[in-house]
């Protein structure tokens, strides 16, 4: 481009194009130099150099409209967020070349300072962008989505400011680069980001409560901004040694803004002002580092209090009016801020204090969803509906999602665990514990699936058994953290949730030879991922071995007497296998049959692989019967349902077929064997398709 024009918006899209083959090239020069990588890579850089520098020249002076530079701005923020694992690449050069400065090139070294001038124009170019050119222009004209595409600096995703994303790419690329970020601009970043934030935070105010277009950037977007100092200001901190320097004190200033706007509200009564402040102020919180975060729940204040509290009393709020006002809305939102303040804690620790609040959230949760499972399918809710507490916002059993996202992340560390790992493992597990009876009350409630709310009860019963999943996991793969947990009386417990499991599938009636089944079930509908859920729990849980199934029987023996003629010592794997049964027999959607194969194949496992005993517990689990009743299953019934009531020579084909199956290992066959079995395929059934787990994500609320 001639002085004082822009460059053509092809160009710099052109540039940004090449990210990939650069960045590769970037690696490639840090391991071994070369003179074609050097010349690629010093026209590159000041090709972007030149593009934000004129960028930035134009901001200052005002000369270009803002029509014209916000697609440049936007391409050039893009190119320089793609470029981050080059600049990484060329920061690791620099400070190699820094240790041997003699014995460097005279092109090397116009390379390195090249680089540094781009780098530093990129950045600035990033904050400016960001301070001067509004995420959404204006009001969005369509009718389904807040922002129009050409009227937009968001990335290609259509989220987030792009010069946002830029400062989050260059800071959390690496520490070569974070350590680059300080070189080339200074201390002072730390202050400047922050002025950036505070402006930014303003403009949101200004624009009031609901309006992110015309200036600033949406809320989401600042946050992003709080992110990066924050992980800079770590970094500082970290590399000087020094808690009470810049970093320290700005992290502190900042830190206190969305507690302070808590404490603000504690004698506020309950209104969608309140609950609004408090919701943007715990999004705030959870922006901040995972160090920061954690070390508040390891010394916790009053004001974190007051969110949870808050939560709290909305739930209290129940009614059954299909109708949420405001406050209703706005505390939807709220449950997921707290919950990721909860999430970024868990990603270091999970305290005491976090605990006890992952345990009376959930109660919380649970006591409502009982109260409204009670009146039954017919019922409103002001809670339970798509735009509060369901799946445009956030589903129930978030907060036990939790739970299993921490015990994930401790069983990450494979051969790091110490006895602070131990230790949050049985804090789970006690979390867990606490409020099991809760969570089993409400699952195995016979009210039938909702039709007037959104069921809270399928997804809290998803979040349970992945959780519970994860737990088999970390105790199948940790001899220490299962040794630590025997102690607690793991074992009984997980037989528990097995038996849990299995009441589920034998709430469901599949009707008799006279008469199908009814059309409402009793019970939550096992049509979706908490189905997922509970085959994959069952299967993992068998790995454990015999002891848990022994554990599962013992459990479900406590609500319910079976008759007398099958093995009493093999009575957990016989009720889970006449459980299978039941499930293909139609207790179970037609996309869950397809993992029934699987399941018998892990219980022909846990039996050792011994055919013979495998099928005698296969016959056992065809004669079982119930003798006082169990969900649908009547005193005198089978528990694996109506389609094994037949005769002898049946049963005799079936187990015939079975064995041959464990022989010669064919366990694809086991499927067609069972179908035909259980009274073969199960046509227009009103099931959906096989389902996707649910997403607890909530920070875009």
């Amino acid at each position: 481009a001639s002085v004082g024009q822009l460059p053509p918006e092809t160009v710099v899209h052109t540039l940004s194009s090449l990210a990939k083959p650069l960045n590769k090239l970037g690696k490639n020069y840090n391991e071994q130099r070369s003179d074609i990588g050097r010349e690629i890579l010093t026209t590159s850089l000041l090709a972007l150099g030149s593009v934000c520098d004129q960028l930035n020249s134009s901001f200052e002076s005002s000369s270009h409209s803002m029509s014209e530079i916000l697609p440049l701005s936007r391409l050039a923020c893009m190119g320089t967020a793609s470029f981050s694992p080059m600049f990484s690449s060329l920061a690791n050069v620099t400070g190699e070349s820094a240790a041997v400065a003699a014995s460097n090139s005279d092109a090397e070294k116009e390379m390195i300072a090249i680089f540094g001038r781009t780098f530093l124009a990129s950045l600035r170019q990033s904050m400016i962008s960001t301070a001067r050119i509004p995420e959404l222009i204006a009001k969005s004209t369509l009718e389904s989505t807040r922002y129009d595409v050409k009227g937009a600096m968001r990335g290609p995703g259509g989220e987030d400011h792009v010069g946002c994303i830029a400062l989050l790419r260059l800071s959390h690329e690496s520490d070569y680069l974070m350590s680059f970020i300080f070189e080339v601009y200074g201390s002072s970043i730390l202050h400047d980001l922050s002025c950036l934030y505070q402006g930014l935070k303003t403009s949101e105010l200004e624009r009031g409560v609901g309006c992110d277009y015309g200036k600033g950037v949406t809320p989401i977007s600042r946050r992003v901004v709080l992110k990066v100092i924050s992980r800079l200001a770590l970094y500082e901190m970290k590399e000087t040694n020094d808690q009470s320097g810049k970093g320290g004190t700005i992290l502190q200033q900042l830190l206190q803004a969305p507690l302070g706007e808590m404490r603000s509200q504690k004698e506020h009564p309950f209104s969608a002002d309140k609950v609004f402040r408090v919701c943007e102020a715990s999004f705030d919180l959870s922006f901040f580092s995972p160090e920061l975060v954690a070390d508040l729940f390891e010394n916790p204040s009053d004001d974190l209090g007051i969110m949870f509290e808050t939560v709290i009393t909305g739930y209290s709020r129940l009614s059954f009016s299909s109708e949420a006002d405001v406050a209703c809305q706005q505390w939807g939102r709220l449950r997921g801020g707290a919950l990721s303040v909860l999430r970024t804690s868990l990603k270091e620790n999970i305290s005491e204090y976090c605990a006890n609040i992952l345990s009376a959230l959930t109660k919380a949760e649970c006591e409502a969803a009982t109260v409204q499972s009670n009146q039954g399918p017919d019922s409103g809710s002001n809670l339970f509906n798509d735009g509060v507490v369901g799946e445009e916002m956030m589903n129930a059993g978030a907060y036990i999602a939790l739970i299993r996202e921490c015990l994930d992340r401790i069983a990450k560390k494979k051969d790091q665990i110490t006895d602070k790992s131990m230790n949050e493992c049985r804090r789970c597990l006690s979390v867990l514990k606490d409020v099991a009876p809760n969570i089993m009350a409400l699952l195995l409630h016979q009210s039938s699936e909702a039709n007037s709310h959104v069921d809270p009860r399928p997804t809290i019963a998803e979040a349970w058994f992945v959780t519970m999943t994860s737990l088999v996991s970390i105790c199948r793969n940790h001899e220490q953290i299962a040794a630590a947990l025997v102690g607690d009386d793991v074992g009984s417990f997980l037989g528990d949730s097995l038996s849990a499991a299995w009441a589920l599938i034998f709430l469901k009636d599949l009707g008799t030879k006279k008469a199908p089944p009814p059309a409402i079930q009793r019970g939550m509908s096992l049509d979706g991922p908490q189905t997922l859920a509970i085959n994959n729990f069952m299967s993992e849980s068998m790995l454990l071995g015999p002891s848990i199934l022994v554990a599962g029987g013992r459990s479900i023996l406590s609500h319910i007497q079976v008759n007398d003629t099958v093995d009493q010592s093999n009575i957990g794997v016989t009720i889970l296998a006449a459980s299978l049964l039941r499930a293909v027999s139609g207790a179970l959607p037609p996309w869950a049959v397809e993992d029934i194969p699987t399941l018998f194949r892990s219980m022909f496992e846990t039996v050792g692989r011994d055919s013979e005993k495998f099928v005698q517990i296969l016959s056992d689990s065809t004669k079982i019967k119930a003798s006082s009743p169990l969900g649908a299953v009547n005193a005198g019934e089978l528990f694996a349902g109506r389609y094994l009531d037949v005769s002898d020579r049946h049963i005799e084909s079936f187990l015939h077929q079975s064995k041959a199956v464990t022989t010669k290992g064919d366990w694809r066959k086991l499927k067609v064997i069972l179908k035909a079995t259980c009274g073969g395929k199960k046509k227009d059934a009103g099931f959906n398709l096989k389902p996707q787990f649910t997403s607890w994500e909530c920070e875009r609320l």
